[in-house]
């Protein structure tokens, strides 16, 4: 996981900052996005790394997914360890397992909208503006939904250290890096990167309700104490859009709120 990196990290400079990168992104880039809903994990990976190597004959332009899963998957980040995972039970349970080629950790794909991007560095870009700026258009989008009080994780933590030492951290939604999105302390967007060459993707889960936490379940190697001690930090440590807002969002209008941001701010080519 490529990390965003900031100076100073006061809630109105991080704000401030992401939202001065998302301006350069739209004075030097147009978009191109589909919406890809009830796909395979198989598939969803398929696609992303093809969004990559679209990227790289696409000057100029973002290329853009916003997608779901059919079945509920576990997508593995690029470097962790499969045996993290129960993959009979999840075979039984009907749960697909698929690595991204992005790292990080595990994330338990099922009632939340992934977004994920891929586009060329130019023009002094880099990768720290590509992450803040469209996680500010994920904000103003989950904000024109009712999220009022969401806003950019201030902090980075050391994750090197928090995955050596704490089986918890299993899950994505277990910590939260800087400028990714929050409320009330707990984790409602996760994101990773990579980059190749000078193209860069990235992708990412917005939570709209529960089931993610079923991750406690396919954990394996854990007794029941540790699996409980698990699903109760992820419980604990993550949110919904569906939580914040006191009503039930669901894939088709929170996309339609990302669309409308970026068509807000970015030229949208056909």
């Amino acid at each position: 996981m490529i990390e965003p990196q900031l100076v100073n990290n006061t809630p109105h400079t991080i704000e401030t900052s992401a939202q001065d990168a998302l301006l350069r992104l739209a004075e030097s880039y147009e978009a191109r996005i589909r919406i890809e809903q009830y796909c395979s994990g198989t598939q969803n990976m398929e696609h992303d790394i093809a969004l990559a190597a679209d990227a790289a004959n696409a000057h100029g332009l973002i290329l853009i997914r916003l997608y779901s899963w059919k079945p509920w998957c576990i997508s593995l980040g690029m470097n962790q360890k499969e045996t993290d995972i129960d993959i009979v039970k999840c075979r039984n349970e009907g749960i697909d397992v698929v690595r991204r080629p992005t790292g990080g950790r595990a994330v338990f794909h099922a009632r939340e909208l992934t977004y994920s991007f891929a586009m060329q560095l130019q023009g002094g870009i880099s990768h720290h503006d590509v992450y803040a700026g469209f996680h500010a258009i994920l904000l103003n989008a989950v904000r024109s939904l009712g999220a009022q009080g969401a806003g950019f994780e201030q902090s980075q933590p050391n994750f090197a250290e928090l995955y050596s030492n704490n089986h918890d951290t299993l899950s994505c939604f277990a910590s939260s890096a800087r400028y990714e999105l929050t409320s009330g302390g707990k984790k409602l967007v996760g994101s990773a990167q990579r980059k190749y060459g000078t193209v860069l993707l990235q992708h990412g889960s917005l939570l709209l309700d529960s089931g993610f936490e079923r991750l406690a379940e396919f954990n394996a190697g854990l007794n029941d104490d540790q699996r409980e001690s698990f699903a109760e930090t992820v419980r604990t440590k993550a949110v919904t859009l569906s939580q914040i807002t006191g009503r039930k969002i669901g894939f088709q209008e929170c996309a339609a709120a990302i669309m409308n941001e970026l068509q807000r701010v970015v030229a949208i080519r056909t």
